[in-house]
């Protein structure tokens, strides 16, 4: 369960289907230990997000992650641009600019709710418990 995957789809010679050796080097070894380090940085920042943004939020952004690495390798690897793929980054556009209105539209109206419930009550405490005097 914990062998990576590249072992099954490499030329290793005892588990490869061809006659091509392959052995580990430097090269290979600082790519994957570049890569692990990458990978683990990249979970742990994708965690503490979590705690700090909403989830939906946190899709959101990870839409457009994916969207946006579909569109690296078109301009970086010369990738054809498929319909399919022009369709979903524009939906996955009006998508966030859809969500970005939506949480303004709502961070208005609570504005605009705590205002009238506020309305002349600048000091008024915000919760029941604070009106209680400590006992001495």
């Amino acid at each position: 369960m914990l062998i990576p995957a590249w072992i099954f789809l490499m030329d290793v010679p005892v588990l490869g289907s061809s006659e091509h050796t392959f052995s580990f080097n430097q090269d290979v070894v600082v790519l994957l230990l570049i890569d692990g380090i990458l990978f683990h940085i990249q979970s742990v920042t994708a965690y503490a997000l979590m705690g700090k943004i909403s989830p939906v939020t946190f899709s959101v952004a990870s839409t457009v992650k994916h969207a946006l690495s579909i569109w690296l390798s078109v301009i970086i690897f010369s990738n054809k641009i498929t319909t399919y793929s022009a369709f979903g980054t524009a939906l996955v556009i009006i998508g966030v600019f859809l969500y970005n209105r939506a949480r303004q539209y709502q961070q208005q109206k609570i504005q605009a709710l705590i205002s009238y419930n506020n309305k002349g009550r600048e000091d008024q405490p915000l919760l029941n418990e604070d009106l209680q005097q400590p006992e001495k």
